[in-house]
């Protein structure tokens, strides 16, 4: 008998009339990360819509109502308007599952303290008609093009007319011998084969020099935005790429290209151009954020201003497609029209690879990239498109409310089923993270209602436990007697991990059922970090009381390494996977998580065996 099963008959109020949820909680549940729904918009920790909807699908029946209190980009919103909508693909997973959902409209509450979030939620939640949405952003990129295509305009090494893909910019260093400056590209790229080297030759005075020993070079500009000279880190164009009808090229940056770069850096802005201060917080870097104070600096002169233009554009299209041309500028805007695009470099390629910002954080590498703003948005057209038919039309509502919910405006036992992914403590500060999109837009989230950890906020695990805690007060006020809440949720800390189950208990809820959600592409953070967890632990939650059983979190370690030797798929014995199952497993037995992944992981250097 699973765990997931046995909770059930050793407890009151048994889910005996829905089979279905004892399999949907039995196996890791799989959540991709492909397809336009998912792709039209970056947010971190996103999870797959169609995958929400199979849950709503199954924890809920047409007409009921669901809400999500840490709604992000309004994923929840999106499931239950697929679940009048379901996909070829959703109905597939079913079958392959062996589930019977209830297909039809259902009612979505969602709750979002964050600007952005709530934005993208409102947009792709009541999407225009996708066919005026495509001939509009059409007509958008037209327009920009007409006025300022000379933007990304470059001739070919043969002098054929072309047009700029993307330009790859270069640190300056100063050799730690001599102080001779070279731009970290000259240092450091070798093209034979392709890599980055530690060391270079200075061309000055002929020493061997370690790149990481050079200081990077500042310099001082005159910032016409803001009226005053401003010191920043010195970048130079340094590699082109364009096009030249359908064929591609590069090579090395010519006085020519630096006129039409220095041209864009006088050009008048548009009057909608927005002047904004960043607010710094856990994210800042003394070194690659050297004089970034607004949010203009994020930019080069010719990508901040073809933006501009884009966002200027939207005011003379119908008000009804204005949001939506709107969220797909900014689509493309944080993660590929900043200096934190870059290039990387990868086995076996002959050139670099091209890549847009790191996830989560607000890198800006030595080698910052700077790519085609119009014909990024051109390419996200279709994929808009693409996302828009498939919600568009369907009869399911959703209400978004960018607002806290700590205190939910609600009635009591008005929500019948809670689908939520809460911050995970410190992991990410999404309102300094989403704040390159939000200046845009005029407004930022109010970080002090925003429920994380950080150093920067003076927002420790007691805080955040005590702002998770409302909030899961809430819930069980609003729920049904009978409602039940899935919450997603990963950590390797175990203060993160006693401050939500110190929540939900404190709310009088239980756990009822565990699983993973198993993220087919795990995120940069996922893949990075020493101690990553690569799925996240899936928790149903109910009111109704359960049993406590005296296992202590060592017996539950052991149970779950046991269990994991005689498994017969090698991801089941991933160390990551391991961490999720023993995390669930704790949950569900009620045994405090007082183990971090580090502890963990250092007994999973040991052989898969009991005891």
């Amino acid at each position: 008998m699973s765990a997931a099963v046995a909770s059930q008959v050793d407890r009151p109020g048994a889910l005996t009339a829905r089979p279905s949820l004892e399999v949907l909680y039995e196996h890791a549940f799989p959540s991709t990360r492909t397809g336009p729904l998912y792709n039209a918009f970056s947010y971190p920790t996103k999870i797959s819509p169609e995958a929400i909807a199979l849950f709503v699908a199954l924890h809920t029946r047409p007409g009921d109502t669901v809400l999500d209190v840490f709604a992000g980009s309004g994923t929840t919103g999106i499931a239950a308007k697929l679940c009048a909508k379901p996909t070829d693909e959703m109905r597939a997973l079913a079958a392959k599952l062996g589930v019977t959902p209830q297909w039809g409209p259902r009612r979505a509450v969602l709750y979002d303290v964050g600007v952005l979030g709530s934005f993208i939620a409102g947009v792709m939640c009541d999407p225009p008609d996708p066919e005026r949405f495509r001939l509009a952003a059409t007509e958008l990129l037209r327009l920009a093009r007409q006025s300022h295509g000379w933007l990304y305009d470059a001739p070919s090494s043969d002098g054929s007319s072309g047009t700029i893909r993307h330009v790859i910019w270069s640190e300056v260093l100063a050799c730690s011998g001599c102080g001779h400056h070279t731009t970290y590209w000259d240092a450091a790229v070798r093209r034979m084969p392709l890599g980055l080297s530690e060391h270079f030759v200075c061309p000055s005075c002929r020493s061997q020099v370690n790149v990481r020993g050079c200081a990077r070079v500042n310099e001082t500009v005159h910032d016409r935005m803001l009226g005053r000279d401003v010191e920043r880190r010195r970048r130079v164009p340094v590699r082109l790429y364009g096009r030249t009808g359908t064929k591609t090229w590069s090579r090395d940056i010519t006085d020519a290209d630096r006129e039409c770069a220095e041209r864009a850096s006088v050009t008048t802005l548009p009057a909608s151009a927005p002047l904004a201060g960043l607010a710094w917080g856990d994210l800042y870097r003394a070194g690659y954020h050297t004089g970034i104070s607004h949010l203009h600096h994020f930019y080069t002169p010719r990508n901040f201003l073809a933006v501009s233009v884009l966002w200027d554009l939207v005011a003379r299209f119908d008000t009804d497609l204005q949001d939506a041309l709107r969220l797909l500028i900014l689509s493309f805007n944080s993660t590929h029209s900043t200096l934190m695009t870059r290039v990387v470099v990868k086995q076996n390629q002959k050139d670099f690879i091209l890549t847009g910002a790191q996830s989560g954080i607000l890198y800006i590498s030595g080698l910052p990239v700077e790519k085609n703003v119009f014909e990024g948005v051109r390419r996200k057209i279709a994929t808009f498109e693409a996302a828009f038919e498939l919600v568009h039309g369907s009869p399911s509502e959703v209400e978004v409310v960018n607002s806290s919910s700590s205190s939910l405006e609600l009635a009591d036992g008005s929500i019948d089923y809670v689908f939520t992914d809460p911050p995970f403590g410190g992991y990410i500060p999404y309102a300094e993270l989403n704040q390159i999109n939000e200046l845009w837009l005029g407004r930022s989230t109010d970080r002090s209602a925003e429920i994380i950890m950080s150093k920067a906020d003076n927002k420790d695990a007691a805080t955040y436990g005590h702002l998770m805690g409302r909030v899961f007060s809430e819930v069980a006020r609003v729920l049904t007697d009978e409602g039940m809440a899935t919450v997603v949720f990963h950590s390797a800390h175990p203060s993160v991990w006693l401050a939500l189950t110190d929540a939900y208990d404190a709310a009088g809820l239980a756990v009822r059922m565990t699983s993973v959600l198993h993220k087919t592409q795990p995120s940069f953070k996922q893949v990075v970090s020493p101690l990553a967890v690569k799925d996240d632990p899936l928790i149903l939650l109910d009111k109704q009381p359960r049993s406590q059983r005296p296992s202590t979190v060592y017996e539950v370690m052991e149970a779950v390494f046991a269990d994991a030797a005689s498994a017969s798929m090698d991801d089941e014995r991933q160390r990551e996977r391991l961490f999720s199952r023993f995390v669930t497993r704790c949950l569900l037995e009620g045994v405090p998580v007082t183990l971090g992944a580090r502890e963990f992981y250092e007994r999973a250097a040991r052989p898969l065996e009991h005891g």
